[in-house]
C-alpha cells in the first residue's frame, strides 16, 4: 500500500470531496498505477480518504491510502506526470498495514489569511470560544484549540481536526470578534495526538 500525501491549491480546492476522490482514481487510472479492488458484489477501488475540507480551503497536507504494489518512487513520479492542476503528490511511503487517513487525523495546522489585530492572549488564557454548530446551537470548542499566535501579520493555529471544529467556523468568530475579511485559510499539516506529522505513524520514509 502507498500513503499519499497530496497539495490541493490553484482551483482544486473548490472541488467537492467525492469528485475529488473519483478524479485521483482517474489520475490513477491514467498513470497506469494498477489499485487492487474490494472483494464481494459491488467491489470497487481500494482507496482511502482523509476527512474533507469545507470547500475553498486549500491544503499542503492531505492524504490518501492506496492499495497498490508500487514503489513510493514510482508511484510519486507517474502520479504527478498525469495529475490535474492544483493536485500535487508531496510525499509517497509504502506500508504493509493499513492506516486510519479519516480517524487518526485528530488535529491539523492552519495559516489564516485576512483576521484583524488580536493578542492571541485573549484566546488561550479564556475557558469559553462559542461557535455555531451545524444546527445552530452554541458549542464551546475552546478544549479543541491548541494553539494560536500572530505570524507576520497572519494567524498560525492548530485545532482539533474531524471532531466538531471546522476552521472556517473558528476563523469567521476571529472576524466577527476582531474584524477583518478577505479570508484565506490553508492547511499546512494534519497531525497526529502528539502534533506529529500524520506520516510520522510510519518507519519508513519517503
Amino acid at each position: 500500500m502507498i500513503l499519499m500525501r497530496y497539495s490541493k491549491t490553484l482551483g482544486a480546492e473548490f472541488t467537492a470531496h467525492l469528485d475529488l476522490m473519483r478524479g485521483i482514481g482517474r489520475t490513477l487510472a491514467r498513470a497506469k498505477i494498477e489499485v487492487k479492488y474490494s472483494q464481494g458484489y459491488h467491489p470497487h477501488l481500494l482507496i482511502f480518504m482523509s476527512a474533507p475540507l469545507g470547500l475553498g480551503i486549500k491544503s499542503y497536507s492531505e492524504y490518501c491510502l492506496i492499495d497498490t504494489d508500487e514503489s513510493a518512487e514510482d508511484f510519486k513520479a507517474k502520479f504527478n506526470k498525469v495529475t490535474r492542476k492544483g493536485i500535487e503528490c508531496i510525499g509517497a511511503w509504502e506500508t504493509q498495514k493499513k492506516i486510519g487517513v479519516a480517524s487518526d487525523i485528530v488535529k491539523a495546522k492552519y495559516l489564516i489569511k485576512g483576521i484583524g489585530e488580536f493578542d492571541e492572549r485573549d484566546i488561550l488564557n479564556s475557558t469559553e470560544f462559542i461557535i455555531k454548530d451545524k444546527n445552530g446551537n452554541d458549542k464551546n470548542v475552546r478544549d479543541l484549540i491548541y494553539e494560536v499566535k500572530r505570524v507576520d501579520g497572519d494567524v498560525v493555529c492548530v485545532l482539533g481536526f474531524g471532531n466538531g471544529l471546522r476552521v472556517e467556523k473558528f476563523a469567521e468568530k476571529l472576524v466577527e470578534r476582531y474584524g477583518g475579511g478577505d479570508l484565506d485559510i490553508i492547511k499546512t499539516e494534519g497531525l497526529t495526538m502528539d502534533g506529529k506529522p500524520f506520516e510520522s505513524v510510519l518507519q519508513g520514509g519517503e
